[in-house]
């Protein structure tokens, strides 16, 4: 223990003696864990998602797959008879939940005494109709109430926070609340908040699925042919029982309930792989946690690398402590638990640091990544563990190899001062770790470039349509009164141009597709095409251009159809001018073709353009298009919110600018550039600090070549070259090893976007200008001091 404290203290006094060599490390190191630590939050949390119910490995999701000639489509929905039948013909399933999963839905709280207000509520995401057997498949706290509730129709079961917004302070069972305006459920259970790590942390409103049923038309309740990605059914396998076991079975059971069971097919998706699976509207694809990982595991190395380089350009300042030490008695392995000491106190004080930047950073990181992590390290076992693995990971990853160097110094020579570069390990290793700092930079920066021209790209390019200057409303319900009571209403207003009533804008969250029959063919074209309810005003209003033919005329129902470019090229035809006047059918509603539209984007650019066909049906209207003048914008909006209030007093209203609707299609996109920029930025500080150690070691080293030179008549200009010269050969081999490999990252990554930039010359020439100039920068103010030095100071020994 005394020997301990004697290394202690002979740490501590080293370390406040050697300041900025101290701080320098201690930034760096704090760096480096800070991005570690926050990307094992990140990925820890996502890892996490429902592995904490009692029966999750038990957990399925039945998903289906369409084959509709050569489209293949992935959905997590069932048709609406499927829970019955599979109750029916697979008696071995422990339990069936189905549910259906809604969204943008009014509630209005109904007051026990006719005097207290109505409150009305829109949820956004936060309503579903549950069966009784999803509170037995899911693990809920239950405040009030019994897990057996929601059998019985119009019941619903509410979570204590969405409670107390409903009714405050009160007892919300026995509460009634009231769904768009039409039935009244009664609240029969109250829940505790969802685990913040579940699929389902953003419902908190259930109503029982049997009020669905009786809601909706039971034709369609029977229809196998009807199908929506939000009616999911969720089944528990009892022990033993294998998910192949049960899809040996579908074949039998597609053929039994489908006339083109070759199109359907049903397969288990575990629990455990609804967050991460892209096809199927997983959020995080594994992928992306496995690329952060290795971007947290090259940041906390290149912040190593670092301390190495600072060390061992350190270590010639030190050589004589060695040297005395070791004529005084210490060890060699002695010397090496004081010099790994120093950096187990310097990596504990980064790590200290980092634990205080991350609880500042987590608020800015939870809110671009849509996450709830958080940092207790009093009853986080997990976390504790990281850090300890961290503290003595860095300790050896960062430490070893100096102290290894300090401790292996010959006493004689250390004493005298003549310690050379190759009693340090060369400076090749230096050169090489500096080399492999530079290529992880210079791929971050690729990463950066890349990543931000093809947001801009998304950002800027064509969708077909005109997104700006829109504000999209809500339409509460189909009447044709209201609807143009609205729009007389809102063309009087100053600075309204044009407005559109449609199921949805061009490009939007609503998206419906249908079989389709085209002219004199007998069977159903092999592909279903996306449709558009909108009215005669759909075109003008968002700018999309007529090719061929002409527009629709007014009506409230189905009596003629445009189709776009791409539903000409999927029928097989040769011009737009060919499909004019034939008859086209969907929903079992034959009508002309009289027109046909240019292409434009229904979803995100991520996907292609999709065969799509517009048609006036006015109870399927479910959002008005406003064009505005922005120069006017306040005063517009509020006499919009005051006119719609008038026609729909009983509704919620709310509105969103088109073009705020279309960015929030790349949340994704966005939250990682910002990502990529954060982690690049540090990885090219802490290089930079790399950089500043490399050039203290050139300095020390040709101390006295410079001192030489400039007797023999070296300018400034021609010190500063020797230099220069050094470390852009450095940044150029790390370029030429950088440049492949980030291509190869990021050609990989645009191939998810069938509509992306190219790949060109410039991205690698910002980065290696960008690289150069950060570098010169770096090296210059001590390469300068050195340059500047008195020959004298570093020739007086000789």
């Amino acid at each position: 223990m005394s020997m301990l404290r004697n290394f202690i203290t002979i740490a501590v006094r080293n370390l406040r003696h050697y300041r900025s060599y101290t701080l320098i490390n201690i930034a760096g190191l704090a760096l480096g864990i800070t991005c570690g630590l926050l990307i094992f939050l990140l990925i820890r949390f996502h890892l996490s998602v429902d592995t904490y119910h009692a029966q999750a490995k038990r957990i399925y999701r039945v998903v289906t797959d369409l084959h509709i000639g050569d489209d293949n489509i992935n959905m997590g929905g069932v048709p609406y008879p499927f829970g019955k039948a599979l109750r029916l013909d697979f008696p071995e399933i422990q339990s069936v939940a189905l549910t259906r999963f809604e969204s943008n839905n009014l509630i209005t709280t109904i007051p026990d005494a006719a005097d207290q207000p109505r409150k009305k509520f829109m949820l956004e995401r936060e309503m579903a109709f549950v069966e009784p057997e999803f509170f037995q498949t899911f693990d809920y706290t239950w405040l009030k109430g019994k897990p057996s509730a929601l059998k019985a129709p119009f019941e619903a079961v509410i979570t204590a926070p969405l409670a107390e917004k409903f009714f405050g302070t009160a007892d919300p069972i026995g509460k009634t609340i009231r769904l768009e305006n039409q039935h009244d459920f009664r609240i029969s259970g109250v829940l505790a908040k969802p685990a913040a790590n579940s699929e389902f942390h953003k419902t908190a409103l259930f109503l029982s699925y049997a009020s669905y049923l009786a809601i909706n038309n039971p034709d369609i309740m029977a229809e196998w042919g009807s199908i929506s990605g939000n009616h999911q059914c969720f089944v528990v396998l009892p022990e033993g029982l294998q998910p192949k076991q049960i899809e040996q079975g579908f074949p039998a059971f597609e053929k039994k309930y489908h006339e083109k069971s070759d199109e359907w097919s049903y397969k288990l998706q575990p629990l455990k792989d609804m967050h991460f699976n892209p096809d199927y509207g997983g959020d995080v694809p594994k992928t992306m946690l496995f690329a952060l990982a290795i971007v947290g595991l090259f940041l906390i190395g290149t912040a190593c690398i670092n301390f190495i380089n600072l060390a061992t350009a350190q270590a010639l300042n030190r050589s004589r402590e060695v040297g005395v030490r070791k004529v005084l008695g210490s060890s060699r392995w002695q010397l090496f638990n004081q010099f790994l000491l120093e950096t187990g106190l310097i990596t504990l004080a980064a790590l200290v640091v980092s634990i205080l930047l991350v609880s500042w950073a987590l608020p800015f990181v939870n809110d671009l990544t849509h996450s709830e992590l958080t940092v207790n390290l009093y009853s986080d076992a997990g976390l504790l563990l990281f850090l300890l693995v961290m503290l003595f990971g860095v300790t050896l990853l960062a430490g070893a190899y100096p102290a290894f160097i300090l401790a292996g110094f010959k006493p004689v020579q250390a004493i005298k001062g003549k310690i050379n570069t190759q009693t340090l390990g060369g400076y090749s290793l230096r050169r090489g770790l500096v080399v492999t700092q530079f290529v992880i930079c210079q791929i971050m920066i690729i990463a950066a470039i890349v990543i931000s021209g093809q947001m801009d790209y998304l950002k800027n390019a064509s969708l077909g349509f005109n997104k700006d200057a829109i504000v999209m409303l809500p339409v509460p319900n189909p009447e044709k009164s209201n609807m143009e009571a609205l729009r007389q209403q809102l063309l009087r207003v100053p600075g309204v141009q044009q407005l559109s009533f449609a199921c949805d804008a061009p490009a939007g969250d609503s998206q419906n597709s249908a079989n389709c029959r085209f002219d004199t063919r007998q069977e159903d074209e092999p592909w279903y095409i996306n449709t558009r309810p909108c009215d005669e005003a759909f075109l003008s209003t968002f700018g999309i251009e007529l090719v061929a033919g002409r527009n629709l005329q007014p009506g409230d129902t189905i009596r003629e159809y445009l189709i776009n470019e791409a539903a000409v090229e999927k029928l097989g035809l040769k011009s737009p001018e060919e499909a004019l006047g034939k008859s086209f059918a969907i929903w079992g509603k034959e009508a002309p073709i009289v027109g046909v539209i240019r292409n434009f984007h229904n979803r995100s650019l991520r996907e292609t353009v999709e065969p799509t066909v517009l048609m006036t049906s006015r109870e399927r209207y479910a959002a008005c298009g406003v064009k505005i003048d922005l120069s006017n914008t306040p005063h517009i909006l509020a006499a919009v919110d005051r006119i719609w209030n008038d026609v729909y007093p009983d509704a919620f209203y709310s509105y969103a600018f088109l073009d705020d609707k279309i960015a929030r299609f790349y949340e994704i996109e966005h939250a990682l550039l910002s990502m990529t920029k954060g982690f690049c930025a540090i990885a090219l500080f802490i290089g930079c600090l790399g950089l500043f150690g490399l050039v203290s070691f050139m300095t020390a080293r040709k101390r006295k070549e410079i001192g030489v030179r400039k007797v023999l008549g070296a300018t400034v200009a021609q010190i500063l070259q020797l230099f220069g010269k050094e470390f852009f050969r450095l940044i150029l081999i790390a370029f030429v090893l950088a440049a492949p490999l980030g291509w190869l990252a990021m050609s990989a990554w645009l191939q998810d976007y069938p509509y992306r930039i190219p790949l060109g010359a410039g991205v690698f020439l910002a980065t290696i200008g960008a690289t150069c100039l950060v570098a010169l920068l770096t090296v210059g103010a001590q390469s300068l001091k050195a340059a500047r030095s008195n020959p004298a100071n570093s020739l007086r020994s000789e």
